[in-house]
């Protein structure tokens, strides 16, 4: 098997399909109400990132509030990411993100490293 060196991730990825909404954070608003809401497609998860699909651009770099519905809509999981880097979807229009988690509650990242794992042992079984 050859290795792919360009594939520089440190964890597995699930492919999973998701409704899933981001909040880009922009500098110096105070306002949560003033950044941009969207909602976008889960294309691979990790415990570490997401790869999504959003119909706008969203640059590297931006931060992001991360909002999974969990539980069939009874809650969010809240989660904190930067865009790692951006392109054009293949195929279909929108783009590809790639997402990085940040430090986020212990809780929270509890919540999603389960989430994750689960998904993982149900993709191998």
């Amino acid at each position: 098997m050859a290795y792919d060196y360009n594939d520089r991730r440190k964890h597995p990825r699930v492919d999973i399909e998701r409704a899933i909404y981001i909040e880009v954070v922009t500098p110096g608003i105070r306002s949560e109400a003033q950044n941009t809401v969207i909602r976008c497609e889960t294309v691979d998860v990790s415990v570490a990132g997401l790869r999504i699909w959003v119909p706008e651009n969203v640059p590297s770099g931006s931060k992001l509030n991360i909002a999974v519905p969990m539980d069939e809509w009874k809650e969010n999981l809240e989660l904190s990411g930067k865009v790692m880097w951006a392109r054009q979807a293949d195929n279909k229009s929108g783009y590809w993100l790639g997402l990085e988690l940040e430090d986020t509650t212990r809780e929270d990242m509890g919540k999603w490293f389960r989430a994750v794992q689960f998904l993982q042992e149900k993709k191998q079984a």
